[in-house]
């Protein structure tokens, strides 16, 4: 007996839409994208801006030793030149001569550290003595420090260790620019270079800290401007305003100080003091 087909009715079914409410850990997913996204783009700007001071640093570069060596150049020419008439002013012109060369060499030392940093080299870090390092930065400044009556004097911690292992030749840069900002902006003062080596110890491990602190009696900073300047070192959009903060060597010091991981302070009071502090990390020799 054959069995009977079954009728099976079917019917189309309309499911309206049903709204969803995203989880918590479903919108941090979002919230995070959207941060990348912004970071990305800050990133893309930051680029762009380096590119751009790469491009202003290396003309300043050819500009600065352009104009240092036709200068030293006339200079030591003329000097010479009147050395051979002229015997009564012998000493005067030899002390032209060395301030002309000290300034030579001033000049070769930041050219060849910007230089470095816009070709992306990365320096090697060799021992030096701090002593030495401290003493060559005043020699150089020392002469044109004495024409506007500004007495500098430098001191070492006790039984400080005098042999490390670090970035020597931006340490000697950083001291030069600060040194010389000194002397640009003042007369009749006294400028003192403390000079400190210690450890910080915390639970990963221990930090060796070379620590410089160049303090002067001048004209000081006011609290309004100093202010100003601490934002313009701190905000990294504010690089586009890099000609004005070169004028004082500040963003310069405070760039080359970031690449060796160290940290700067300004104190300063109007028409008393001021102090600026490197804390710098080297390697114990």
């Amino acid at each position: 007996m054959k069995e009977k087909k079954k009728t099976i009715n079917q019917w189309m079914v309309q499911i309206p839409p049903i709204p969803i409410t995203l989880v918590h850990g479903e919108r941090e997913n979002i919230d995070e994208y959207m941060e990348i996204i912004t970071k990305l783009r800050k990133a893309k700007y930051q680029v762009e801006v380096a590119e751009s001071l790469k491009e202003y640093c290396t003309d300043l570069i050819q500009e600065i030793k352009y104009r240092f060596n036709i200068a030293t150049s006339e200079i030591v020419k003329l000097a010479s030149e009147i050395m051979l008439n002229d015997s009564k002013n012998k000493d005067k012109l030899e002390t032209i001569l060395n301030r002309s060369a000290n300034l030579q060499e001033y000049c070769n030392d930041v050219v060849y550290t910007l230089r470095s940093e816009i070709e992306n080299e990365n320096l090697c870090l060799k021992k030096f003595s701090i002593q030495k390092l401290v003493k060559n930065a005043v020699r150089r400044l020392e002469d044109i420090a004495k024409e506007k009556d500004i007495k500098i004097n430098y001191n070492f911690q006790y039984k400080m260790k005098d042999i490390v292992i670090g970035n020597s030749d931006h340490l000697q840069a950083i001291l030069s620019q600060l040194i010389g900002s000194v002397i640009r902006f003042n007369h009749s003062c006294k400028v003192i270079i403390t000079v400190h080596l210690f450890t910080i110890k915390n639970y990963i491990k221990s930090d060796n800290i070379l620590q410089f602190r160049i303090h002067d009696t001048g004209s000081g900073i006011s609290k309004e401007k100093l202010g100003d300047i601490k934002a313009k070192l701190a905000d990294f959009e504010l690089v586009r305003d890099y000609p004005l903060m070169l004028e004082s060597g500040l963003w310069f010091v405070n760039y080359l100080i970031n690449q060796l991981n160290g940290e700067m302070e300004i104190e300063s009071e109007k028409d008393k003091f001021t102090t600026i502090t490197c804390n710098i990390p080297v390697q114990l020799f």
